[in-house]
């Protein structure tokens, strides 16, 4: 029997379908989250600063003592416009400094020393993607650790089997009333859901987990689905953050971007 091919990475909460994305306008203002590496990161990196329609997509701010030689050997392995279809925009990051709660909840659950979820190596961060709807966002980063040990270690710590299950933990724990003040006056709607997407809607060698969040501001609830995937080539660490509000993020685009930035790390 012939099996048809998905065209849409639909990890969308039950609700979605019914709400209607005509009139919906959603503006984004990017935050950077501090002092976290890892998937403390991760696990923040799309709880950033209420907009008056939606919520924000943030980021990490890199040491500030980091080297510029390093610094500049990771922006030129970041996704630029062109790796985009024509109609997407982009944006330049804005800073709003936040700090990932339970970070020592979750180093206890997967296993791992708590330096691997709080380092913060030298990092170049993208502007923000975003598709002419508003509906799609990408972020990318590139870090650069000490050694290629320290990188695997943590990548490493995404892939750990147990960090679906630990992160949802942790982020539907005590660290989340600290999510909630984050997001001000919007808040959050039942349960954050972390899981996995299928490896084959990506390049190759990565590993992947996937936030579900449903989120409330005045009066309209949106789903929205945040995709991580990761790479690591030596000590060189490639993070790419695919956004989707109520749709699912395109299998073809997905696959394409993560293939262009996994090409850029050396």
């Amino acid at each position: 029997m012939a099996v048809t091919k998905p065209t849409i990475i639909d990890v969308r909460c039950e609700a979605a379908a019914s709400i209607g994305c005509s009139s919906i306008s959603t503006r984004r203002s990017r935050g950077r989250v501090k002092g976290v590496g890892s998937i403390g990161f991760r696990a923040l990196i799309g709880l950033g600063v209420i907009s008056a329609q939606f919520m924000a997509v943030g980021g990490a701010t890199a040491n500030a003592t980091q080297g510029k030689t390093t610094l500049a050997l990771a922006e030129k392995a970041l996704l630029v416009k062109s790796d985009f279809p024509k109609s997407w925009t982009s944006t330049k990051s804005s800073n709003n400094n936040s700090s990932f709660p339970g970070a020592a909840q979750l180093a206890r659950c997967i296993g791992v020393p708590e330096s691997v979820v709080t380092s913060n190596p030298p990092t170049a961060y993208s502007p923000e993607f975003d598709s002419s709807n508003h509906l799609l966002s990408v972020d990318d980063s590139v870090s650069i650790y000490p050694s290629a040990k320290a990188a695997s270690a943590d990548f490493s710590s995404l892939a750990n089997l147990k960090t679906p299950t630990c992160l949802t933990s942790v982020l539907n724990g005590p660290a989340k009333a600290s999510l909630q003040k984050e997001l001000g006056t919007a808040s959050i709607v039942g349960k954050i859901v972390v899981s996995r997407v299928l490896a084959t809607y990506f390049a190759p060698r990565g590993a992947n987990i996937t936030m579900l969040m449903r989120v409330k501001s005045q009066g309209v609830q949106l789903d929205f689905t945040l995709i991580i995937v990761d790479y690591v080539k030596g000590n060189q660490e490639q993070t790419v953050t695919l956004i989707s509000v109520v749709t699912g993020f395109p299998a073809a685009l997905a696959k394409q971007l993560t293939t262009d930035a996994v090409s850029l790390i050396r």
